[in-house]
């Protein structure tokens, strides 16, 4: 299978609208959708990412959002939509792998009956290997398995923080590189010596590495990656533009410049979903400030939101920052 033409440059980690009791909000994930496109820098939008609260999502939720999402955006920006079935992240309570496995392709159909354009799976944490069997031969056979039932094309996902056991090496990633339906990897890490050798592993394949760590991207650019999924990628998806195309010209100073730019905004900011929700409303696009409470996953903390000051010094910086890159009007 192609990788589809639209994994180039900034790939938005979607940001979930949630009532205060915890229930989708649908106009606020319309007006939000309508913001970020605003931006007029983003190649395609993830929803149900690990930002937008992945694990707290119940099967019916998922495919509602699918629904309200590739809805509002047909025809105008290819949607991901994250695919596991339903786990908290809590180790100690995996669910039945074969429901899980079930789930996730289930989902999948339905992402496609509602015209998504990929689905997106994360490293089968939820699952542990049978006896005798390498959690690499286990990580192949999930995927071999998904592969084998889903049409639409599957992208990895290594989310921040994934237990040890679970991580990719490089010649596991170039066997699922293989797989047919397998066409990229969002990894969230910083090492760039890790990132390298991934990226490398895969270069023979029909497969893109997505930057899953934005403060990396100038260094995964030119190891080979093609995309950026971010916090960035979604807050200032122009100032990430800017770095590709200056790396695509050979400006070696603007894309440092956007590189400085991208890693102090990533460093100075405590809650960035809460500040783009707040901030999307002060532009005319009321979303509310609400998140979705866990009940066990150790990933996706209750977070505590920005105060009112924090804001205001925040969005002076943003707006600094992308005015360095003649983008303050497009926001």
């Amino acid at each position: 299978m192609l990788v589809p033409d639209f994994v180039h440059g900034c790939i938005a980690p979607t940001f979930t609208a949630f009532h205060e009791d915890g229930r989708l909000d649908d106009d606020g994930q319309r007006n939000l959708l309508d913001f970020m496109q605003q931006s007029g820098a983003i190649s395609a939008y993830f929803i149900r990412s690990g930002m937008g609260q992945m694990y707290a999502f119940q099967m019916d939720d998922v495919k509602h959002l699918t629904r309200v999402v590739c809805e509002h955006l047909a025809g105008k920006a290819p949607v991901l939509v994250g695919c596991n079935g339903e786990w908290e992240r809590d180790y100690s309570n995996r669910p039945d792998p074969e429901t899980f496995l079930r789930q996730g392709i289930e989902l999948a159909q339905s992402a496609a009956e509602a015209g998504a354009s990929g689905v997106v799976y994360t490293v089968p944490e939820a699952w542990v290997p049978a006896a005798n069997e390498s959690m690499g031969d286990m990580t192949v056979r999930y995927f071999t398995r998904l592969c084998e039932s889903v049409s639409l094309p599957v992208f990895i996902y290594q989310p921040p923080n994934t237990h040890k056991d679970y991580l990719l090496t490089p010649k596991v990633l170039a066997r699922l590189a293989a797989l047919d339906k397998v066409v990229g990897l969002k990894a969230s890490y910083s090492d760039a010596y890790y990132v390298y050798n991934l990226i490398r592993a895969t270069k023979d394949e029909e497969f893109r590495y997505i930057c899953g760590h934005e403060g990396i991207y100038f260094a995964a650019l030119y190891a080979g990656a093609t995309a950026v999924i971010g916090q960035g990628a979604t807050i200032t998806p122009q100032i990430l533009k800017a770095l590709q195309e200056a790396y695509e010209a050979g400006d070696r100073d603007t894309v440092l410049a956007a590189q400085d730019s991208t890693n102090l905004l990533c460093e100075e900011c405590s809650n960035p979903v809460d500040f783009y929700k707040a901030y999307a409303a002060d532009k005319g696009y009321p979303v509310k400030r609400a998140f979705r409470k866990y009940k066990t996953n150790p990933y996706g903390q209750d977070p505590t939101l920005m105060t009112d000051e924090q804001y205001r010094i925040y969005r002076r910086l943003v707006e600094r920052e992308l005015e360095k890159f003649g983008a303050a009007a497009a926001v």
